[in-house]
């Protein structure tokens, strides 16, 4: 019998030995888990950054549940001037840390408790439905029905009720440190919120893709295309009658004025190639113009682009002449 209670104290006391390592070991592997989220608490309440810094805080404490990290979450309420939750946040501070707190970090703690304390106020809120949220500030808080009053910071506080499917109930307060009131909210038991989403059906007629171009003026490149073909018929002439001439002026017996026509012929065809030459230039350039600057149309649409459809119209004339020829550009625009 003795022997048995040897060995099952041994169980006993091995069993308690590993149970307590392996909550160690989960209690170590949180702190490392935590570790970062603090750290980048530090981080940013060093920078005045104390919103953040406070959701950085609350989260390593979340992960570790370690006490230490209320001391950090506490002054950082109390940079924001919420004096409710630095006061929660050491009061818990000194519960969970307990006996392990050094006496001279108890007794700075107890010391802002004190003065907290003058900061703070007591609001007892009654609401006529259980269940509803209670929010300060529109920050969550607690869930009615309340069996104690709220600790508030001191100022002017927003008490807020709300319960899924009825409108919030809201109370503006202005409260001075120390003073104690009654709130009471009331939400609306007989009526049901409900959201509706009114969705609009636009019906959007799309109009099929239409085909367009470019509205080619193909009247004032008819003229251009005109004018070149004047230049070059001319040019060519222009060289039939000067070979021709220099053919008589070589020839025995070729008169002075068959040779003399000859050459004002060839003058004058020349002449008339270097003005349609130019004509063509300036044509050509009219055209381009108009062909970049004009607007893009549906295809399908009549384009009558002959000369008479725009008001258009060119001929070159030539006609013979004493001693030679004489050229022209008859149109009407």
């Amino acid at each position: 019998m003795r022997k048995v209670l040897v060995a099952l104290l041994v169980l006993f006391f091995t069993t308690s030995a590993l149970a307590q390592q392996a909550q160690l070991r989960t209690q170590k592997q949180k702190i490392e888990e935590a570790t970062p989220h603090f750290q980048k608490g530090v981080e940013l309440y060093d920078e005045n950054d104390f919103p953040n810094a406070l959701i950085e805080f609350r989260r390593a404490y979340e992960i570790a549940q370690d006490y230490h990290v209320l001391f950090n979450v506490s002054q950082t309420y109390y940079q924001l001037q919420n004096y409710a939750g630095a006061l929660e946040a050491f009061q818990r501070y000194l519960v969970e840390g307990g006996a392990n707190l050094p006496r001279d970090r108890r007794a700075y703690v107890e010391k802002e408790i004190q003065k907290l304390k003058g900061r703070v106020a007591l609001v007892r809120v009654t609401v006529n439905v259980p269940g509803a949220d209670i929010l300060v500030d529109d920050e969550k808080v607690a869930t009615s029905p309340l069996d104690h009053p709220l600790t508030v910071s001191a100022g002017k506080r927003k008490i807020t009720a709300v319960i899924q499917g009825k409108p919030p109930s809201s109370q503006t307060i202005e409260i001075a440190g120390g003073d104690t009131t009654a709130v009471t909210l009331q939400l609306d038991t007989q009526s049901t919120q409900t959201t509706q989403t009114t969705q609009t059906t636009t019906t959007t007629t799309t109009a099929p893709p239409v085909e367009t171009r470019r509205r080619i003026p193909w009247a004032a490149w008819g003229v251009a295309g005109g004018l070149f073909v004047v230049w070059g018929v001319t040019g060519i002439t222009a060289l039939v009658f000067s070979s021709t001439a220099q053919s008589k002026l070589n020839t025995y017996g070729s008169s002075a004025s068959d040779i003399k026509s000859a050459e004002n012929t060839a003058g004058a065809f020349a002449l008339v190639s270097d003005i349609s030459l130019g004509c063509t230039v300036v044509a050509a350039g009219v055209a381009l113009v108009m062909t970049v600057l004009a607007k893009p149309e549906p295809v399908g649409r009549e384009n009558d682009d002959h000369f008479s459809s725009h008001g258009i119209s060119a001929r070159f004339v030539v006609s013979p002449v004493r001693d030679g020829v004489s050229a022209g550009l008859v149109g009407t625009f």
